[in-house]
């Protein structure tokens, strides 16, 4: 003979049952809420990805150092892929992860064992330079406190010469780019040449008088003069 059970027993059972349904659908919702729904996709692109350089400094084999120095203790390397038509300067030596990529090289630069020049200073610099279809042309990598940085600014020389000096009487370096003293339309064949000076940020600050040929100016191939010989720019 089977016993009833009791109906406060029942009501409780079935009380327990609703609440706890009644919890799981309020869990449901509240996810729902807190989940966001992606929209329905058409189509699939492919992801676009930029090959990785690594400490190897090379992007696309075969890659040669082209030159190597050490500026204020530092390491630095230039490195070029294959055809030297872009490259890279490695700060630090092979464990290091400060690679800067050229730029003078998408103007048309072919970078060389003498691209290279690196001058130490409270703002130690880099300069890369190489041949291009206007000249010499380079670029300035700034070093402050081991942090390094490409300057946008690029150089030109139209006269084949760009380097790194201390001209003005303070502790970083300047960039000096030697000048045909030619005007559009003329024959530029053995006309004179000055010494245009900037500062690391690119700031024009004067340039030299004119010499009648390169090998003339103050110091050369370095190209070292006392700011005092500065004057305005033609």
């Amino acid at each position: 003979m089977s016993q009833r059970v009791p109906r406060s027993v029942l009501w409780t059972a079935l009380l327990s049952g609703a609440v706890t349904i009644a919890s799981l659908t309020g869990a449901a919702v509240l996810n729902a809420r807190s989940t966001p729904v992606s929209p329905p996709t058409t189509s699939v692109s492919t992801p676009t990805t930029t090959p990785s350089i690594g400490v190897s400094g090379c992007l696309r084999e075969p890659c040669q150092v082209l030159s190597t120095t050490t500026v204020g203790g530092t390491f630095v390397e230039l490195i070029a892929d294959a055809g030297a038509r872009s490259g890279r300067l490695r700060i630090g030596g092979p464990s290091s992860s400060q690679v800067i990529e050229t730029t003078v090289t998408e103007l048309g630069v072919t970078l060389s064992a003498t691209s290279l020049q690196c001058v130490p200073g409270s703002a130690s610099a880099c300069l890369i330079r190489g041949t291009g279809p206007s000249g010499t042309t380079g670029q300035v990598v700034v070093g402050r406190s081991d942090k390094w940085s490409a300057q946008e600014r690029a150089y030109l020389s139209s006269a084949g010469v760009l380097v790194l000096g201390n001209v003005v009487s303070d502790s970083s370096p300047e960039v000096i780019a030697v000048q045909v003293d030619c005007r559009a339309n003329q024959n530029c064949a053995g006309r004179p040449v000055y010494a245009q000076v900037f500062d690391l940020g690119g700031q024009e600050i004067g340039c030299t008088k004119t010499y009648s040929k390169v090998e003339q100016l103050p110091g050369y191939p370095l190209i070292t003069f006392p700011a005092a010989q500065l004057r305005d720019c033609p």
